[in-house]
This record gives structure tokens, sequence and C-alpha cells, in this order.
């Protein structure tokens, strides 16, 4: 039964980010299955106290809900306008990227790379601490490499436009809930 639920979690995981739409009553009712889910799972496998299965669950709504909108083309929109500048730098972890990364290349492939890992790396080791497994650790890692090969298969056709984002999209969240679990 156990692996039953877990599969399971980790396919409602994949299409979380499939079905993770634009209006905000839609995202909200998501958030709140997605807490419910995630809360319960972690219970039933391990986290007997609800207490730190439902502080996991919800900041890992956080860890979702925070757009990685300005990095999110890899690099590929060119030089952003005053605007996406502003939505890169309201993160703190813009700070690290602008430290590590030659001004010359800042909103390149790299940098953005660098971007999306520090932005899902920070909540997904604080998740981490909470777990049973240290496994979530890596979901910073994991989520940023399959959103770069899928741009990248995508600049060679094997993906063509939107679907490199759906293919990243699921794989993402295949790959978070199975990190999560194990």
């Amino acid at each position: 039964m156990t692996i039953f639920l877990k599969c399971l979690y980790i396919l409602f995981e994949s299409a979380w980010r499939w079905f993770f739409g634009c209006s905000i009553i839609k995202r909200a009712i998501l958030h709140i299955a997605n807490v419910l889910a995630t809360a319960g799972i972690l219970w039933y496998i391990g986290k007997p106290l609800w207490i730190v299965a439902i502080v996991v669950a919800l900041y890992e709504a956080f860890y979702w809900s925070v757009g990685h909108g300005p990095a999110f083309d890899m690099g590929r929109g060119g030089k952003p306008d005053a605007e996406t500048i502003k939505r890169y730098k309201k993160y703190f972890w813009n700070k690290w990227c602008e430290f590590l990364v030659p001004k010359e290349y800042w909103y390149t492939f790299g940098y953005d790379y660098l971007w999306m890992f520090f932005r899902y790396e920070v909540p997904a080791i604080l998740i981490a601490i909470f777990l049973p497994s240290l496994w979530f650790a890596f979901a910073g890692f994991a989520v940023s490499t399959i959103y770069a090969i899928c741009w990248s298969l995508s600049d060679k056709d094997e993906l063509h436009g939107h679907r490199a984002t759906r293919v990243a999209e699921i794989l993402s969240g295949l790959m978070s809930g199975l990190l999560l679990i194990i």
C-alpha cells in the first residue's frame, strides 16, 4: 500500500505542475489540494507529527508558488528590459548570481541557470531538513537542470515551443515528488 501511495503522490506532483494554471482561484484550489496531499503522504510514510507534515507541506507549496519568471527562458530572451531586470532583482539570490557571474554574462544561459538553481535550491534545503531523508536537497539542481535540458532540446527542434515548458514542468514535478518521499 505504501509503494502504491508513493507512486500516486509522485504522479500527483507531476500533474500538479501541468495543471498549475494562471487563474487565482484555480491556483488557490490547487495549492490547498497540494498541501493536503503532501501533508497526508508525509504523515503516512513517516512523519507521524501532523504539525511537521503540515509545515513541510505548506513550505513545499511556497516552493512551487514563487515563480521562476525572469530566468524561465534560460537566457534565450536577449537583453531584458528594465521591468524584467526589476523582477530579477527582487529576489535575494540575484545578488549571489551577480557576484558569481561576470557582468558581461548576466542574463545569459549560465546566469539564468544559476538563478533558477538558487530559486529552487534555497527552499529545497529548508524542506529537506524536516524530512527523514535529505534527498530533497537536490531538487534545486534537478529542476534547473531539467529546464536547461528541455530548452536546449527546444533549440534543436526536438521539443517545439511551449512543449519544452510542459515537458520541463512534468519532469520537475515528477522529480520533486520522488525526491520528497524517498
